[in-house]
């Protein structure tokens, strides 16, 4: 699930597993409102979290959610440099 068969992190298999990703991309363009709901869902989910978890685990989860997209951001750059 996070993970792929070789050992990796596989984010990209989980954004194209997940169905909003799939609706949003159906016809291949994002619009101005698939972006506000997407944006909503998110903040949503991340009030959820505050809910039921405990602070430590806030932390936690913070600090996973951080990681996750410099490690997306850093990628987008390397690739940028390859291109270069």
């Amino acid at each position: 699930m996070i993970f792929n068969q070789q050992g990796l992190l596989d984010i990209d298999g989980m954004i194209a597993a997940a169905p909003s990703f799939q609706k949003i991309m159906d016809d291949g363009i994002v619009t101005d409102e698939e972006l506000s709901q997407q944006t909503d869902k998110v903040i949503n989910l991340m009030r959820e979290a505050e809910r039921r978890f405990s602070e430590e685990d806030q932390l936690f989860i913070k600090r996973l959610f951080a990681e996750t997209n410099v490690l997306s951001a850093i990628y987008q750059y390397y690739e940028l440099q390859e291109l270069k």
